[in-house]
C-alpha cells in the first residue's frame, strides 16, 4: 500500500488538514473544527459520515466537496475538503470501528483511497481488473469486500487493505454482502432467496424465500441477531414485499402483504420497527422513495415529511423514535440530512443545504445491524 505524505503546506492549501477552522452550512450551527476537537471516544451509534457537494445541480460544473463527521446532537466537524467535486474521491464506506473511510477515485487509472479519520492520513491502492469496492468486513474492517460482474451474476471477493486477494466468496445476484456482526459469515442474494456464506467463501446454508420471483431478492439489513430483512419481487408482479428470513434455515415469514395495482406503495424495500409503529421504505413513481406506516392488518398510510419535495425521503437508519433521512429539499434536487420522528413530525436538521447546490451526496451512519451494507 502506498502511503501518501504531502508536505504540510500543501495539505493546508488543499484543505486536507484542518485545525481550528470554522464551518457553517445553511440551517446549521457553527462549530470549531479540526481533529483535536473531535470527541473520538464518543463516536458510535447515531454519528454520521457525510459527503457534501456545493456544486450546482445539472450545471455540468463541479464545486467544492467536504467530508463531515456529524454527532447525534448535530455538531458538525469538517474532516476534509476538495476544491472540485468532479475529480474528488467518492465516499464508499465507513469502517465498523469508526476509524477509517473508504473512497473510490474515478480517473483514467481508478484507485481506492483509505483515510484514517483521526489523523487525515491517506493510503492508496488498486484492485485488479474490474473489481469494485462494496464495503468493509466486520467487526474491525481489516479487509474489504469487492464485486465483479461475471455474466448474469456478480462475483464477490475479499481483499486486504493493500489490494491483495484474500478469498473468493462466490456469486451474488446483487453484488452485496450483509455481514454478521462477528465477521464470520455474510448473507447475499441468490436465484431463489438468499444464502448464508462463510467468510472464506464456503456455502453454509441456502435460505429460499417462498412465493417470490427468480433473482429478485435483496438482503436489506439485520432485523435482529438471527433474522435478515429481505426484499423480494413477486411472481408476475413488479412490486416487491418484505420477508423476515431466519439464518437458521427456519421458514421465512412475510412482513408486508402483496400490494395491489392501485396502491401508492409500488414496492417495499426497507422497514424499521419504532415505538410508534412499523415504518416502511416504499417505492413511488419516477424513483421517488416514500415512508409508509403499516397497520397490524397490513394497510398503509403515507407519512408526510415536512420541507421535502413530494415526500421523497430516503431512510438511512433508525434510532429510538427517529429515522435518519436524506431527502431533496429544493426543486433543483438539493439534498439535506435530518433526523425525523414520523409519529409527531419533529425534525432535527444535520445539514440543510441551500436550494442552489447538490448538498448531501453520500451519508453513512455508524455501523450497526440497522445499516450494515
Amino acid at each position: 500500500m502506498k502511503l501518501w505524505k504531502a508536505p504540510l503546506a500543501a495539505l493546508m492549501a488543499a484543505g486536507m488538514l484542518l485545525s481550528g477552522a470554522t464551518v457553517s452550512l445553511a440551517g446549521g450551527q457553527q462549530h470549531q473544527t479540526g481533529r483535536p476537537g473531535i470527541p473520538w471516544r464518543n463516536v458510535g451509534p447515531g454519528w454520521v459520515l457525510t459527503q457534501y457537494t456545493a456544486a450546482v445541480p445539472e450545471s455540468g460544473h463541479g464545486g467544492p466537496q467536504t467530508l463531515y463527521l456529524i454527532s447525534p446532537g448535530g455538531s458538525r466537524y469538517r474532516l476534509a475538503w476538495w476544491p472540485n467535486s468532479q475529480n474528488a474521491p467518492q465516499l464508499v464506506a465507513w469502517s465498523p470501528d469508526g476509524a477509517r473511510a473508504l473512497f473510490q477515485v474515478f480517473t483514467s487509472h481508478p484507485k481506492i483511497e483509505q483515510m484514517t479519520l483521526a489523523t487525515g492520513a491517506i493510503t492508496t491502492f488498486s484492485l485488479p481488473g474490474d473489481w469494485t469496492p462494496v464495503g468493509y468486513t466486520t467487526p474491525h474492517g481489516r479487509d474489504i469486500v469487492a464485486s465483479n460482474v461475471a455474466g448474469q451474476v456478480q462475483e464477490l471477493a475479499r481483499f486486504d487493505l493493500n489490494g491483495r486477494l484474500v478469498a473468493r466468496l462466490g456469486s451474488s445476484v446483487t453484488g452485496q454482502a450483509l455481514y454478521t456482526p462477528d465477521g464470520t459469515a455474510f448473507v447475499t442474494a441468490t436465484d431463489r432467496g438468499v444464502k448464508l456464506v462463510s467468510n472464506s467463501g464456503s456455502l453454509i446454508r441456502q435460505l429460499p424465500v417462498p412465493h417470490t420471483a427468480a433473482r429478485s431478492c435483496n438482503a436489506a439489513r439485520w432485523w435482529n441477531a438471527g433474522t435478515v430483512l429481505v426484499s423480494c419481487g413477486q411472481p408476475n408482479a413488479a412490486a416487491t414485499r418484505l420477508w423476515l428470513v431466519p439464518v437458521s434455515g427456519r421458514q421465512p415469514t412475510a412482513l408486508t402483504p402483496p400490494r395491489g395495482p392501485t396502491s401508492q406503495d409500488l414496492g417495499d424495500i426497507g422497514a424499521w420497527q419504532l415505538r410508534s409503529g412499523l415504518y416502511l421504505q416504499g417505492a413511488g413513481p419516477c424513483g421517488v422513495l416514500y415512508i409508509f406506516r403499516q397497520a397490524a392488518n397490513g394497510a398503509i398510510s403515507l407519512v408526510h415529511v415536512p420541507h421535502t419535495i413530494g415526500d421523497d425521503a430516503h431512510v438511512l437508519t433508525a434510532s429510538g423514535s427517529r429515522l435518519l433521512v436524506q431527502a431533496p429539499t429544493s426543486c433543483t434536487g438539493s439534498n439535506s440530512l435530518f433526523w425525523f420522528n414520523p409519529a409527531g413530525g419533529a425534525e432535527q436538521w444535520l445539514v440543510r443545504a441551500p436550494g442552489n447546490v447538490q448538498g448531501v451526496t453520500m451519508a453513512i451512519p455508524f455501523y450497526s445491524r440497522e445499516n450494515a451494507f
